[in-house]
């Protein structure tokens, strides 16, 4: 395996996601707190002495992979948020960006990987801190949005509870993906959702552009 590196840009090696990939697995198969990273190197493809060489602990590269699935996989819905300057428009494509992206990761069998970082934080303090931080950084850029659009809203009161709401919808998604709920179900459930935000703006949902072709499935 050629050097890792540590995520930089948003970018790491395909060995490096390999790595990752595979770290996943041993902590599902194995259990976090008993496997090392001799296991984790032997399912890579490469010593243990290799994956030591860029990261120190079991803890360290769990922190790693859990940034770069977060980097990896928010990065759309990230970019869908900013291309809409509406928050009825903005909030209905990070939730069908986010459905999409879920159900993808479904079908490659990678549908629990980032929920697995999400339970491996409540039994490590490293872990844990790391993910907070993650966790922290998309709650501001949610909240941000919410406050670029304020004046869409009846009270901008209510900014902060919207953004908590919507935050929370997407871990009922997580709850949805992870029963194995279909995914037009989910995007129903999506829908459904932006009934709460219209209800809290002066002029509703926005009239779609001639042409534009609302998502469905």
């Amino acid at each position: 395996m050629r050097p890792c590196d540590k995520i930089e840009g948003g970018n790491v090696s395909p060995e490096a996601e390999r790595l990752f990939d595979q770290c996943v697995k041993v902590f599902l198969l194995k259990g976090y707190e008993t496997c090392t990273l001799d296991d984790i190197g032997e399912a890579a493809g490469c010593s243990g002495d290799c994956v030591k060489e860029h990261f120190t602990s079991k803890q360290e590269l769990a922190a790693a992979a859990m940034r770069w699935y977060y980097i990896k996989y928010s990065r759309h819905m990230r970019a869908e948020m900013a291309m809409h300057q509406d928050i009825y428009s903005a909030m209905e494509a990070v939730l069908f960006a986010f459905i999409e992206i879920s159900c993808d990761q479904v079908h490659a069998n990678k549908g629990l990987f980032v929920r697995t970082f999400i339970d491996i934080s409540n039994v490590d303090e490293f872990v844990k801190n790391s993910f907070e931080e993650l966790q922290d950084d998309w709650e501001h850029q949610v909240l941000d949005k919410f406050k670029q659009c304020k004046l869409e809203l009846k009270d901008d009161a209510d900014i902060e509870v919207l953004a908590h709401y919507f935050l929370t919808v997407i871990e009922g998604l997580y709850e949805l993906i992870k029963y194995g709920t279909p995914c037009d179900l989910m995007y129903k459930v999506a829908v459904a959702s932006l009934g709460v935000l219209e209800a809290h703006m002066k002029t509703g949902q926005p009239k779609k552009k001639k042409g534009s072709k609302k998502k469905s499935k």
